[in-house]
Parts: C-alpha cells; sequence; structure tokens
C-alpha cells in the first residue's frame, strides 16, 4: 500500500502515536519524534523523545534521513522549523508561505470573509466594552491557555482578543487533492468545565453527522484546497444555536480527531495524504459505516507515577466500560498536574452511551491516580 519512492516516513510534533499508526498500517517504515514516545507509539515506529520541543526536530531529521517527513500538531506554528526540516528532507506539507497566511488569525479571517465565510471578530488592542471576549495565544495547540478576558484590559503579549461565540465545537477533516475534495468525517469537541483553569482545552471528540451543512462545508474545502492547502486538513469551528458555522481556525496537518474516521476509509489517512503529494491523486474510497467513534483524552488532576499495577488498574477500568487505550505511557513515567495521562476509545450504535462510557472510564482512572 505504500506509494513509489517512499518507504521511510518520520512524523514529527508534539503527539505522533495516531499518524504513526495509520503510517504503519499503510506499510511504511515509520519514525517518530514527540514529546511523549508512548509504549503504543514504539510498538509500530522507532522512536525518538523531545527533550527541546521543536527545536530538535531538525537534528533528528538529519540523524534519520527519512525519504519523506510528516508534521502533526502544533508544529505548524513554526515556519522556521518547517524550513529547516524541508531543507533537509522532503515535507509532506503545504507550501510554507501559505501554512503561514492560515495560521495567522488576521490573514485567515480576510480570506475566509473575502469568500463569505463567517470569522470571530478580533482585536490585537484592548478588549472591547461588547460581548464576551477570550485571549488565544498565537502558538495555539490544542486550546491551551485559552482564557476570558475582562472589558477594557490590555491584550497579553503573545495573544490575540478573539469575541467568545457560544455554541457547539465542531471539526471537519479533509482530504484535499490536486483535483479533488474529500469531506473525511466531522465530530463534535469536548472541552472542560467552563469555569475550570483550562475551560477551552481539547478533551477529546466524538463523530456526528452534519449533512445539512454539507453543502458548505464542502465550498469551505474547495477553498482552502484554491489557496494552496493539500493533503489531510482539519477546520475547527463553532455551530452556533442559530445553525450557523462560525470558523475558527485551520490546521494543515493530521489533527487528533482523524483517527476517529480511520474505519470510515478503506486506505489509511497517511496513504491518501502521502499521494495529494505526488503526481496522481489516491481515490479516497469509504468503506461500510460503522458505529459512532469516540476518544476522551485525560488529564492529571495531580502529579502521578505510573507503575505496572496502575498501568493494570486503566486497563482493567478499560476492559469494564468496553474501551480501549492509547497514549500509553512507560511503566516509571512522572506525569505532572495538567498534563495528559493517557487516552480512552471506544465505540457505540449512539452519542450518548459512548459519551457516557468514555466519563465513567476517565472518572474511574482519574480515581487510581489519586488513591
Amino acid at each position: 500500500m505504500t506509494n513509489p519512492n517512499i518507504s521511510r516516513i518520520m512524523i514529527v510534533g508534539a503527539c505522533a502515536r495516531a499518524a504513526a499508526q495509520s503510517a504503519h498500517q499503510a506499510g511504511y517504515q515509520v519514525i517518530t519524534a514527540d514529546l511523549f514516545a508512548d509504549s503504543d507509539t514504539c510498538q509500530v515506529a522507532n522512536c525518538e523523545s523531545l527533550l527541546d520541543y521543536p527545536h530538535e526536530i531538525p537534528k533528528f531529521v538529519s540523524k534519520y534521513a527519512p525519504d519523506a517527513v510528516f508534521i502533526t500538531g502544533a508544529l505548524e506554528n513554526y515556519p522556521s522549523i518547517l524550513r529547516r526540516i524541508s531543507n533537509i528532507s522532503w515535507l509532506l506539507a503545504p507550501p510554507i508561505s501559505t501554512i503561514t497566511s492560515i495560521r495567522s488569525p488576521f490573514q485567515l479571517k480576510a480570506i475566509l470573509q473575502a469568500d463569505g465565510f463567517d470569522f470571530p471578530e478580533i482585536t490585537d488592542d484592548q478588549v472591547p466594552n461588547y460581548g464576551k471576549w477570550i485571549a488565544k495565544p498565537y502558538l495555539s495547540a490544542a486550546g491551551h491557555h485559552i482564557h476570558v478576558v475582562t472589558t477594557g484590559t490590555e491584550c497579553p503579549a503573545g495573544y490575540y482578543l478573539q469575541e467568545f461565540v457560544p455554541g457547539r465545537p465542531m471539526s471537519v477533516s479533509y482530504l484535499l487533492q490536486s483535483n479533488t475534495i474529500t469531506i473525511l468525517g466531522t465530530s463534535e469537541l469536548m472541552q472542560g468545565d467552563v469555569a475550570a483553569e483550562e475551560a477551552f482545552q481539547f478533551y477529546g471528540a466524538i463523530t456526528c453527522s452534519l449533512a445539512d451543512h454539507h453543502r458548505l462545508l464542502l465550498e469551505l474545502g474547495n477553498l482552502l484546497r484554491k489557496i494552496g492547502l493539500r493533503g489531510l486538513t482539519g477546520v475547527d469551528f463553532i455551530l452556533t444555536d442559530e445553525n450557523h458555522i462560525i470558523i475558527l481556525e485551520v490546521n494543515p496537518r493530521y489533527t487528533a480527531t482523524m483517527e476517529l474516521y480511520e474505519h470510515l476509509w478503506k486506505q489509511p489517512l497517511i496513504a491518501l495524504h502521502v499521494a495529494a503529494f505526488q503526481d496522481t491523486d489516491m481515490a479516497a474510497a469509504a468503506a461500510a459505516p460503522l458505529k459512532v467513534a469516540g476518544k476522551q483524552i485525560i488529564y492529571a488532576k495531580q502529579s502521578v507515577m505510573i507503575t505496572k499495577r496502575l498501568m493494570s488498574q486503566f486497563h482493567n477500568t478499560a476492559a469494564d466500560q468496553d474501551l480501549e487505550l492509547a497514549d500509553i505511557p512507560h511503566p516509571g513515567t512522572s506525569i505532572t498536574r495538567g498534563h495528559p495521562i493517557l487516552t480512552l476509545f471506544g465505540t457505540a450504535l449512539d452519542v450518548d452511551s459512548l459519551k457516557q462510557r468514555l466519563r465513567i472510564g476517565a472518572t474511574s482512572i482519574l480515581q487510581h491516580t489519586l488513591d
């Protein structure tokens, strides 16, 4: 299933596990450099753990000299690192200038609104005296460090201000090829308690259908293709109570929700991504629809040392709820408060039952870490 002239792929970013599993399934030899080097990543790849993220990445690309390099989050925020990688190996990513433009909220707003798409009000000045506003870091990833700001305060350094849009946080994943656009799937995103410190942090997602918005999402994908994006691309947006789509950001890489769609397609998504950067597009053939799929990331409430006994309890908890574990830490790993412990996966016939099983599983795992 591998593409000609490419056999060794290196996957780099904050967390490479899901993309590495997809690439392994596609038949590639996989090397990863990420923050975790989790045990399940090491089952499918030669893993390197990054101590100086992301600045060490070019060093590891030089060390392994792969046929191609594939990025995961949030490396799109570091164009200088992308340029260094592209000088060493074939970077399977859109042009860096295009990535830079869509990662600028002000440029993205202009691009989207020129084509009739909605985007929240933003500023880098004082918090306006109307509405509810949040501060978002320019180097954003997984919703970390987004917080509500009060009227009249100055925009913090390294942040921009966005008017808060109430509604359901959603995502859509695309395969953008030179002549075709494929919607790979849509999901509703999980977030934390609105009163919590990390209220906007990404906690996971559950697949859902947005058939009423299919045409608009195709038009959005076509716009992204026209401005130069290629391969796997994710878009986060809000579905308002009035059933309108307000776009928040574009992620030009394999996103955290994409593994939920792998079972919907006859080819691993990484194989489709590689084909998008070669001369001939690979048709994205849909498989038989399966159940609702979901994942939940569990963050440590206090510092925890991962022991074999604790891992056994985690596995038993997952089995009790008919769930699977992923992003599995090695025994002996020390995890600090606020950092991810692992991820729970599951499928179900309906969203509500899956949400309940994930919630029960996550609560039980957290309780084990507090005992």
